[in-house]
C-alpha cells in the first residue's frame, strides 16, 4: 500500500495541470475564440426583433438594442438566426443584412438591418369629404418608390394589405433605413381614371390609413334650342367612358344635376325636343354644359333659308323668267299695228316700238316718235303740242282735251328722261337696298359684336334722277376704311415660346421646391398635364414651348407624347438639347453629335416644329467650345435643323460667328428693374443680327435659386420685373421671345399657375400681349366644356324669320311696281285701240 500512496501525490499533480492546461492556452489564444457577450442594434430601431444564436433567444428592447452571450465569436453569421415575425399587430420585419462580418462583434456593436412590412388600409372621398363606396371603384393601381406595382380590383379594394414599408442600405457611416412611399397611379369609376396621375403620395411608415382623394363633379346639363335661345329637349343621353349609356331626365326647371360625376370625357346629346348630335364634353370642375338642339322652327328656318336661295339661283341663271317676274311682258293688243322688236328675244334692250309706215310716205324726222313711258313716270296733265297740218296755224296751238300727254322728243331712238339699261340696274340696286335695309332695321335690337360705329351725321343722298348740280348740300364721298389700329406698344409681333421641362417625376418635388404648382405634384409622364399645360399657355398667348431635351429613353417617350399633344392643339415646340451633365459638365462632342442626329431623323420634317423655316434647337453648352469643334458637332445637322447656341457675351457670339444659326440667351438671373439690361440684350441682337442669325430674347419673372447653390435673388415686385423684362427684350428687335420659365420651379422663374403665386404672372403675361385670358381654361382640362349658350331671343329669331321670308315677295313687288301698268283693253269690239303714246 504504501508504494500506491506513493503514486497517488504525482499523478494528481498531472491530473491538474492536464486539466488547467487547456484553460490557460484558450486564455493566450485571439479574443474571437473566447466566450463573451455579442452586442446587435437593429436598423431601424424596433423593440420585439426575436434573434437565436446557439439555440438562445432573446429580443431587442424599445432602442432596438440586443445582447446573448456566446461561446466564441467564430462563424457567428451561420449561427445568428433573426426570425420573420411580427413585432406589432401591423408590422412585421424580414432580415435583411448585417454591416460587415458578425464575428467582428467582439470589438463592436453589430448592425442588424431589417425591411419592415406593414399592414395598411384605405378609404375613398370625393373632393368635399364625403365618402365613396368602395363598390363604385374598378380598378386601383399603386406603385412604390422601388418601381413595386400593387394593382388591385374587385373584392381586394376593400380589404387591408401588406406592403414593403423599409429597407436599408450601406451608407459612409453604416446601415441606414430608407422609408419606402407609395403614388396612386390611377383609380378607375366608369371606365375613367379620377385622380392625378403620382399627384398623391403616401408614406406607410407615417400613415397606416389612407385617404384617397378621388375627382368626382358636381356638372348641371341643361339644353337650347340651336337658333332660338329657349329651353329644348326632355333629358340628356350620358354615355360614359367604359360604354355605360344613362337617360337622365330634365327637371322643371330645365335642368338635371349630376352631383358626383367622375372626370373624364363623355359623350352627351339631347334626348327629344329635335334632332341633337352627340358631342364629347371634358369634365374636370364643377361646371354646367348647355347643349343644342335642332329644333323643327330651327328646320324650318333652314328650309325657308335654301328655297330662298334656290329661287334667288334659279332666276339668276334664267334671265327671262326674272323679267317675267319683274316686268310682265305687255299684251298684244297694246303694241301698235306694225311695230316690232328691235332687239331679239331674251336681250336686255327694252321693247322699242317701230312706226309702220303710212300712205303719205314715212314718218317725218322732224315728227316726235312715241315711246315707253319709264316706269314710275307719270304723264302730264298739260295739253300736248301737235304739229302743224294744212288745216292749222303754226303760231295756234292745237289742244285735244282727252288726248294723252305726249312724251318729251326722242333722241337717239330713246326718249329723253327715259331710263336708260343702267338706271334700271341702278334701280335694282336702290330696291335690294331697302330690302336690305328693312331686314338690318329688324335685326338692329340684336347685339352685335364688333359692330362699326356709326358716322355722326347720316350720309344723305339726292333723289333718283337728280342731276349732282341740283344738290343744295356737298356731295358726301365714299366711306373710307377706318386706318387699322397701330399695334400696342406691348403685343408681341413675333413667336412667344416658353422654356419647358419635361424631367419631372414625383420625386422631383422633394428636392429644393419653395413653391409647387396648383396642378399637383405631377409627373411629365402625365399626357393629360401635358395637354393642360399646352391649353394654359395657349389661353395666354403663347406660340409654343422650348422643350429641355435630350437623348434618353424616358425624355424620348415624354417628347413623343408631348408632340403628340402640340399637334391635336395647333401648338409649336422647339428644342432646348441639354449638352450639360447634372455637374454643368459639358456632353462628348460625339455625344451631342448622335443625339442630334437622333432628333432630326424622327423630327425634322415634323410640323409641330416649323415655327421658322426648319426646326430649332438651342445648344446649351455650346459656349464651352470653339468654333472648329462646334462646325464638326453640328455642320451636318444644320442642314435639317437651325441649330442656335447659348452665348451670354458679345465675345462669344463673335467666337462662333458662321457656324450656328443664331443665338437663345438663356438669363433669368437679371434684374431689368435696377439693372441696364436693356443694353446688353441690344448688344447681344446687333452682335447675333450681323451675320443674319435668329436672336431669341429672354424674359423673366424673376430668380432665386439659393435653394441649389446660387447666391442671386431677383424680386418678382408682383409682376414688375416681368414687364420691364418684356420691355427690355423687346427693345432688342428679337425674332422670337423666350420666356423663362413655364415650370422651372427650383429656380423659382416658373409663370405657370402655382400655389404661391395663382395666376397672377399667366394674366401678366397675357395683359402684355394683349390677349383677355379666359380663367376657365388656364385650370381646366377642357376650354370648351362650358359652353355658352348661343342665338337668338326667341322675338328676334321671329322676327328674323318673318324678314328673311318677306325679302323676296317685297323685292318682286317693288319691281313689279316700277313696271308699266297694265292698260284695260277697249270694250267696243271691232273699234280701233285708243293706245296712250306714254305706253307705247
Amino acid at each position: 500500500m504504501t508504494p500506491f500512496r506513493r503514486l497517488l501525490l504525482p499523478l494528481a499533480v498531472v491530473a491538474t495541470v492536464l486539466t488547467l492546461t487547456p484553460a490557460a492556452a484558450a486564455a493566450d489564444g485571439p479574443a474571437s475564440r473566447r466566450p463573451g457577450v455579442l452586442r446587435m442594434q437593429t436598423v431601424p430601431p424596433l423593440a420585439g426583433v426575436q434573434v437565436t444564436v446557439d439555440g438562445t433567444t432573446v429580443r431587442s428592447d424599445s432602442h432596438g438594442r440586443i445582447a446573448v452571450r456566446v461561446r466564441n465569436f467564430l462563424g457567428l453569421e451561420d449561427r445568428i438566426k433573426v426570425a420573420a415575425a411580427a413585432v406589432s399587430p401591423d408590422r412585421r420585419v424580414v432580415f435583411d443584412r448585417f454591416r460587415g462580418s458578425p464575428d467582428a462583434g467582439v470589438r463592436r456593436v453589430v448592425e442588424v438591418g431589417l425591411r419592415t412590412v406593414r399592414r395598411v388600409s384605405w378609404s375613398f372621398v370625393e373632393r368635399l369629404g364625403t365618402p365613396v363606396p368602395v363598390e363604385r371603384i374598378t380598378t386601383m393601381r399603386l406603385r412604390s418608390s422601388t418601381g413595386e406595382i400593387h394593382q388591385l380590383s374587385g373584392a381586394d379594394l376593400g380589404k387591408p394589405r401588406w406592403v414593403a414599408e423599409s429597407r436599408t442600405q450601406q451608407g459612409p457611416l453604416g446601415l441606414a433605413s430608407k422609408q419606402l412611399y407609395y403614388v396612386v397611379d390611377s383609380v378607375v369609376v366608369d371606365g375613367t381614371s379620377v385622380v392625378n396621375r403620382a399627384a398623391q403620395r403616401f408614406v406607410p411608415w407615417d400613415r397606416q390609413e389612407w385617404v384617397i382623394e378621388l375627382l368626382f363633379f358636381k356638372v348641371t346639363f341643361s339644353a337650347t334650342d340651336m337658333i332660338f335661345s329657349r329651353q329644348a329637349g326632355d333629358g340628356v343621353v350620358l354615355t360614359r367612358a367604359d360604354g355605360r349609356v344613362e337617360r337622365l331626365g330634365f327637371a322643371a326647371d330645365g335642368t338635371v344635376l349630376v352631383p358626383d360625376l367622375p372626370r373624364g370625357t363623355y359623350e352627351v346629346k339631347v334626348a327629344g325636343g329635335g334632332v341633337s348630335f352627340g358631342r364629347p364634353v371634358s369634365i374636370s370642375r364643377d361646371q354646367q354644359v348647355v347643349l343644342s338642339v335642332i329644333s323643327p322652327l330651327d328646320l324650318s328656318l333652314v328650309v325657308l333659308g335654301v328655297l330662298a336661295v334656290a329661287l334667288g339661283l334659279i332666276l339668276v341663271g334664267r334671265p327671262h323668267l326674272f323679267r317675267l317676274l319683274v316686268r310682265p311682258r305687255r299684251p298684244s293688243w297694246l303694241r301698235p299695228p306694225g311695230s316690232r322688236r328691235t332687239t331679239a328675244p331674251g336681250a336686255d334692250a327694252p321693247e322699242q316700238p317701230v312706226p309702220a309706215p303710212t300712205a303719205a310716205g314715212p314718218a317725218s324726222p322732224d315728227q316726235p316718235v312715241p315711246v315707253p313711258s319709264a316706269p314710275g313716270a307719270g304723264a302730264s296733265d298739260q295739253p300736248v303740242p301737235v304739229p302743224a297740218t294744212s288745216g292749222s296755224t303754226p303760231d295756234q296751238p292745237v289742244s285735244t282735251p282727252t288726248a294723252p300727254a305726249a312724251r318729251p322728243p326722242v333722241a337717239d331712238g330713246v326718249a329723253a328722261g327715259a331710263p336708260t339699261g343702267a338706271a334700271r340696274r341702278t334701280d335694282g340696286r336702290r330696291g335690294a337696298a331697302v330690302a336690305v335695309a328693312a331686314l338690318l332695321t329688324l335685326l338692329a335690337p340684336l347685339p352685335v359684336a364688333d359692330r362699326p360705329a356709326s358716322a355722326d351725321t347720316p350720309a344723305r343722298t339726292a333723289p333718283a334722277g337728280t342731276p349732282d348740280t341740283a344738290l343744295p348740300w356737298t356731295a358726301v364721298p365714299p366711306p373710307v376704311a377706318a386706318a387699322a389700329p397701330a399695334p400696342s406698344a406691348s403685343s408681341a409681333p413675333v413667336p412667344v415660346l416658353a422654356y419647358y421641362y419635361i424631367w419631372f417625376n414625383p420625386t422631383s418635388w422633394n428636392r429644393a421646391k419653395t413653391d409647387y404648382p396648383l396642378l399637383g405634384r405631377y409627373s411629365s409622364d402625365d399626357t393629360e398635364i401635358l395637354r393642360r399645360h399646352v391649353r394654359m399657355a395657349k389661353a395666354a398667348g403663347i406660340d409654343g414651348f422650348l422643350v429641355s431635351w435630350k437623348h434618353t429613353p424616358q425624355l424620348d417617350a415624354r417628347l413623343a407624347a408631348l408632340v403628340d399633344v402640340a399637334r391635336r392643339e395647333n401648338f409649336k415646340l422647339g428644342i432646348v438639347y441639354q449638352g450639360l451633365d447634372f455637374a454643368r459638365d459639358p456632353l462628348p462632342l460625339a455625344t451631342v453629335r448622335a443625339d442630334l442626329g437622333h432628333f432630326a431623323d424622327r423630327y425634322a420634317t415634323e410640323p409641330v416644329f416649323d415655327i421658322f423655316d426648319r426646326p430649332v434647337v438651342v445648344w446649351t453648352g455650346s459656349e464651352k467650345f470653339t468654333a472648329e469643334q462646334i462646325d464638326d458637332t453640328v455642320g451636318e445637322a444644320r442642314r435639317r435643323l437651325l441649330v442656335l447656341g447659348n452665348a451670354k457675351n458679345v465675345d462669344t457670339v463673335a467666337d462662333t460667328r458662321g457656324v450656328l444659326d443664331g443665338q437663345a440667351y438663356y438669363w433669368s438671373s437679371g434684374d431689368p428693374v435696377e439693372e441696364k439690361t436693356d443694353r446688353k440684350l441690344a448688344a447681344m441682337s446687333e452682335a447675333v443680327k450681323r451675320t443674319g442669325g435668329l436672336w431669341i430674347a429672354p424674359v423673366a419673372p424673376g430668380f432665386d435659386a439659393r435653394m441649389i447653390g446660387g447666391r442671386r435673388d431677383v424680386d418678382r415686385r408682383d409682376g414688375e420685373t416681368l414687364r420691364a423684362s418684356f420691355a427690355a427684350a423687346r427693345r432688342s428687335a428679337p425674332d422670337a421671345l423666350g420666356v423663362i420659365s413655364w415650370n422651372e420651379f427650383s429656380e423659382n422663374t416658373h409663370i405657370e399657375p402655382s400655389e404661391r403665386h395663382g395666376e397672377t404672372y399667366l394674366e401678366v403675361l397675357a395683359d402684355l400681349l394683349g390677349r383677355a385670358v379666359d380663367h376657365d381654361v388656364l385650370l381646366e382640362s377642357h376650354a370648351t366644356s362650358d359652353e355658352k349658350p348661343w342665338g337668338l331671343p326667341a322675338w328676334a329669331a321671329l322676327l328674323s324669320t318673318v324678314a328673311v321670308a318677306a325679302v323676296p315677295p317685297l323685292w318682286l313687288v317693288y319691281r313689279r311696281r316700277r313696271a308699266p301698268s297694265a292698260v284695260t283693253p277697249p270694250t267696243q269690239r271691232g273699234a280701233a285701240p285708243q293706245v296712250d303714246p306714254v305706253d307705247l
